[in-house]
């Protein structure tokens, strides 16, 4: 981290010090007030009310009977009674004799129940009337209402225990990611620092502090021990009250509470009822969740509360550690600040390796100070996993720190911005998701009130998301409107399939969402009963279908109007779904028929042609004559070119030390390009990229460099995240911006696409076509702009195959190559075609330049690469299935990823290059070997792999992707499907390869320094010791046959 950027993080990592009494214990500071305030009010139950002489006496009588019962100093006492004023007398009577207050929550399951007694050592609870009986873990039961008469026969004060501010008060159990509650040893410095002399809220004597949360939850402390440690009053508000918006609203006014804590599930509730209901209090404090602003922006808007605070604190650092006071400047964006630490609160941002993070950089929270609670009980191994002492970060001293496990940033005004859970992390088709980001997305639409998003899995084992919403207006919400908004914001594969309405989240015994209700409700039971009435609608052929797609895709039910995609199909499943309707109907169905069908009823009809031996609609429906129109250039882009051409055309290299608009920034080469970008140029580099907001979008960008282990934190300070969609008009910015960024920046470097091998054109057609027509737009908006476009030898097809080409030039024609796509994927064409509508801008005057990468691998240095892309699921099937097709006389002319981003730069940075195509492939014929050569290589390091016929190894990847996941499994349709004469598939097309020439490349970066690493030995041991450190691949066996290839790989 630079100086500059540690400066707004100083003095923000510090809550600082504020005295206050941290050497005494809870007793001695009550103790105190019963002193100097007894005839004030402490306990407001409605009908019952003790002040502060009856309250010391009630608790003295009681704590007498607890030291007969044999608690003493930190002895565990077990609570298990209803929210009333007993409950309130029990703390402080333990806290008296010294013990340790262990609430047990009523509503809990017996089995929960029992384990925590058990774990906290408890021998003795104390319970009600209602609850005595229940025998829980066989420990002795002291029911306080049979009691109250004996306990009243007991002196009325008591000899308060001098515990001291490191005795144990509280042990709070939460969920723990075994499956086993965790219990957390509060101590009492940390209560008397949360309450007591701190910065973010001042409690007078004549406060009224509300008692809403369960005892169970960590809120409680800062309800009851705020208000009895500073004079003020308790006043109990039954839940039911709670729960119920216009109910809370009238309690708070009639009982004039004047502090106030609440969940966020429980303030958007009332927030979005009666967002006037906090206006007679001092403070309201909002936590437990990622806070939604536009609940947050209601409250303010109507009849705010004095103070309103975002409260943020794990148990572990008793109740709140970090605090913002929130106003319509905080509160104006998606992502509501989290804010500072409290007094007496360290807060620091770490990366993985426990170094502070610059400003903006996403980083894991540690807490520090005297909130920390003394650990977790009975589990040394995880308290020495989360409380960590670290040195070097304020001096050479070690701190004691808390990890929380949560996702945070710094902001420029020094504010902590949340970003979410580590463990709200999901994986879902290899792209990491964080599931608060799709939700602060779902209610930043304005057309939801709450939101909350789940994972659901399908028998098979896929994987996809669910919304869960509460609409802001029943009646016309339409599901459809809310999944475009997000697919306007979000990276396709964030947007939910599936939304499930509701009238409001369910909430825990916390008052948080309870996300286990929600998935419990998201079950199949649906499924079986309305496809058995499709059946029997006499259409037998849908309702097998409906319940095939219900169970690939995971979902309750499936209607013949339901779109496979919009459900939530993805390529994989829907190369599930086309083995499984083969096995089934043992016929031949191209998977282009499901993307073009679409919906259940229109699939069901392609079938039936099939199985009439009909021909089935496929992608020949789109050819030469729509690709060629698609490629003009439209009349007004037609006239903004030719004008921005008149202007005089910039230096070549002027982007370098000025400004560049980068797409594809978050894919493989974009990554290394803006790697290269940062550390051989002085530009800084606006980055196009699908994300709510640029915080978001900056997240991605450094995840994506991250993954290659290319990130490093100086770049923070030139990357500029433009949140936008090549899909969509004007790259998903709105008019002023566009314009705005095309007026500032020097060239442009367009390697954004969307890479699928089974999808046809028509879905690679908005973002490859359309982006591609938006970018040249942005070109000649403003300034006139040079374009440098990555293209791909996928523009010329199978030329070797139907044209007999032996050499293809850099500079000749694509327009010969267009007959030779017919047959091949979507994607070659809708590169064609962005290809050709580049050329025809520079054919208007555009400076434009095009690049050609081969196949793209690894890094030749540290080996890293994309395992999930053709050739990486290629080898990962083949070492799963223990062989690989024989290919001979297919080449994929695989070139380094560095080179092709070293190449590209210097290419882009030097006169005389505009107008011109660049192959980036293997200069000499000799250095490009083909699949067989390929794959022997990778035998030679000892994977046993045989070499089998093209059609068996097909079945053998079929047969293996039947019963376990396959790396190929989603892009078998492409290697299965036989589209000439059939006999081949499209991978058999690409025999007898052209030679790709070079003159170009060769001749402008002669003398550059920038070389090409020819794919030999050295190089595929570099990308196979990636990707099995990486867990891509299995470990070698140290059966090599002596050839020591295993002993490579081991770094030997």
């Amino acid at each position: 981290m630079t100086k500059l950027d540690a400066r707004p993080i100083d003095a923000a990592w510090t809550g600082g010090f504020s005295p206050y009494p941290n050497a005494e214990g809870l007793a001695e500071l009550l103790a105190r007030q019963v002193r100097s305030r007894p005839n004030a009010l402490a306990v407001d139950a409605g009908e019952e009310r003790l002040s502060y002489a009856e309250l010391d006496r009630r608790a003295s009588q009681m704590a007498h009977a607890l030291k007969d019962a044999g608690v003493g100093l930190e002895t565990p006492v077990g609570v298990f009674m209803s929210p009333r004023i007993e409950q309130i007398v029990a703390q402080v009577a333990i806290c008296m004799v010294g013990g340790t207050y262990v609430p047990l929550d009523p509503d809990y399951p017996r089995e929960r129940l029992e384990f925590m007694i058990a774990d906290a050592g408890v021998e003795l609870v104390l319970t009600d009337r209602r609850h005595f009986g229940l025998e829980l873990g066989g420990r002795r039961e002291l029911c306080v209402d049979r009691e109250r008469p004996r306990f009243e026969r007991n002196p009325p004060t008591f000899p308060w225990v001098q515990g001291g501010a490191e005795r144990r008060t509280h042990i709070l159990y939460t969920s723990g990611s075994t499956g086993k509650p965790k219990g957390i040893e509060i101590v009492a410095r940390g209560v008397s620092r949360l309450v007591l002399c701190t910065n973010y809220v001042q409690f007078e004597p004549t406060d009224r502090v509300a008692q809403i949360a369960n005892f169970s939850f960590d809120a409680a402390i800062f309800e009851v021990w705020g208000a009895l440690l500073n004079g003020a009053a308790i006043v109990l508000i039954p839940r039911r009250r709670a729960l119920d918006p216009n109910e809370l609203r009238s309690e708070l006014t009639a009982r004039g509470v004047t502090v106030m804590f609440l969940t966020t599930a429980l303030f958007n509730l009332v927030a979005g009822v009666c967002p006037d209901a906090f206006a007679s209090l001092r403070y309201l404090l909002v936590g437990g969740e990622k806070l939604n602003a536009e609940a947050i922006r209601a409250v303010l808007e109507a009849a705010p509360p004095r103070h309103l605070l975002n409260g943020y604190g794990p148990t572990e650092s008793t109740t709140f550690a970090v605090t913002c006071e929130l106003d319509r400047e905080r509160a104006a964006g998606t992502n509501v600040p989290i804010g500072r630490p409290i007094s007496n609160t360290l807060a620091f941002i770490l990366d993985e390796q426990q170094r502070p993070v610059g400003v903006g950089e996403l980083g894991e929270l540690y807490i520090g100070g005297d909130g920390l609670a003394r650990g977790y009980l009975n589990r040394p191994e995880l308290t020495a996993e989360r409380f960590v002492s670290l040195a070097g970060l304020t001096g050479d001293a070690p701190i004691r720190l808390y990890r929380t496990g949560d996702q945070v940033r710094w902001r420029p005004d020094g504010l902590i911005e949340f970003v979410g859970r580590t463990d709200f992390q999901v994986k879902i088709r290899g792209h990491r998701i964080e599931l608060e980001e799709i939700e602060a997305s779902l209610v930043a639409s304005g057309m939801v009130t709450a939101a909350a998003v789940t994972v659901t899995e399908s028998p098979s084992g896929d994987k996809s998301l669910v919304a869960h919403v509460v609409p802001k207006d029943r009646a016309g919400f339409r599901a459809s409107l809310l999944q475009e908004y997000l697919q306007s914001k979000l990276p396709r594969f964030m947007v939910p399939p599936r939304f499930v309405e509701l009238d409001a989240l369910p909430l825990n015994a916390n008052g948080k969402v309870d996300r286990k209700a929600l998935v419990a409700g998201q079950g199949h039971s649906g499924v079986f009963s309305l496809n058995a009435m499709l059946a029997a609608t006499h259409d037998p052929l849908t309702g097998e279908l409906a319940t095939m797609w219900a169970d690939i895709l995971g979902v309750p039910v499936v209607l013949p109007e339901d779109d496979f995609f919009r459900l939530g199909g993805n390529s994989l499943q829907a190369a599930r779904l086309v083995l499984r309707v083969r096995d089934v109907y043992r016929v031949r169905f191209p998977v282009y028929a499901l993307y073009e069908a679409g919906t259940l009823r229109e699939f069901a009809a392609q079938l039936r042609r099939a199985l009439r031996g009909e021909a089935v609609r496929s992608a020949t429906a789109v050819g030469p004559e729509t690709w060629q129109a698609d490629a003009r250039i439209p009349d007004d882009l037609r006239a903004l070119i030719t004008g921005a051409a008149a202007q005089p055309r910039p230096a070549a290299d002027a982007w370098r030390t000025g400004e560049l608009f980068l797409t594809g920034a978050t894919g493989f080469l974009g990554a290394f390009l803006l790697r290269d970008l940062l550390l051989h140029t002085q530009t800084r580099v606006h980055c196009l990229v699908r994300a709510p907001d640029p915080h978001a979008g900056m997240t991605r960008v450094k995840q994506a460099l991250a993954k290659y282990g290319l990130w490093q934190s100086s770049f923070a300070a030139r990357i500029h995240a433009v949140p936008g969609d090549l899909a969509r008009p004007r790259l998903g910015l709105d008019e002023a911006t566009f314009a705005a960024l095309a007026g500032r920046v020097d060239a442009v470097f367009h390697a954004g696409a969307q890479v699928n091998y089974v999808q046809p054109y028509a879905a690679h057609r908005a973002t490859n076509v359309g982006g591609t027509l938006e970018v040249l737009r942005f070109a000649a908006t403003g300034r006139l702009k040079p374009l440098h476009y990555v293209s791909s030898i996928a523009v010329f097809g199978p030329s070797g195959f139907f044209g007999g080409k032996r050499v293809v030039h850099e500079d000749d024609p694509i327009d010969d190559h267009l007959e030779y796509l017919v047959l091949d994927i979507g994607y070659s064409a809708s590169k064609w075609v962005a290809e050709k509508a580049v050329w025809s801008a520079g054919a208007l005057g555009l400076p434009v330049t095009v690049y050609r990468p081969g196949f793209i691998m690894g890094d030749s240095r540290s080996g890293a690469g994309n395992a999930d892309d053709f050739v990486g699921r290629s080898v990962r099937g083949a070492v799963q299935i223990g062989g690989y097709p024989d290919l001979p006389r297919q080449r994929k002319e695989f070139v380094p990823v560095d080179f092709v981003s070293r190449a590209i730069l210097h290419i882009a940075g030097t006169p005389g290059t505009h107008g011109r195509a660049y192959h980036l492939v293997p200069p000499e014929l000799r250095q490009s070997p083909d699949l067989n050569q390929f794959f022997a290589l990778i035998c030679e390091f000892g994977y046993p792999l045989a070499q089998w016929t093209y059609a068996q190894w097909v079945d053998r990847t079929i047969q293996d992707a039947r019963e376990r996941d396959n790396p190929l499994c989603s892009l078998l349709p492409m290697l299965f499907e036989r589209v000439y004469r059939d006999e081949l598939t499209r991978w058999e097309l690409y025999e007898d390869m052209p030679q790709y020439d070079t003159s170009n490349t060769n001749e402008a970066l002669a003398g550059s320094g920038v070389r090409f690493v020819a794919l030999d030995r050295a190089l595929i041991a570099r990308y196979l010791r990636y990707w099995i450190a990486t867990g891509q691949l299995p470990p070698v066996r140290a059966h090599d046959g002596g050839r020591g290839g295993a002993h490579l790989l081991a770094g030997r």
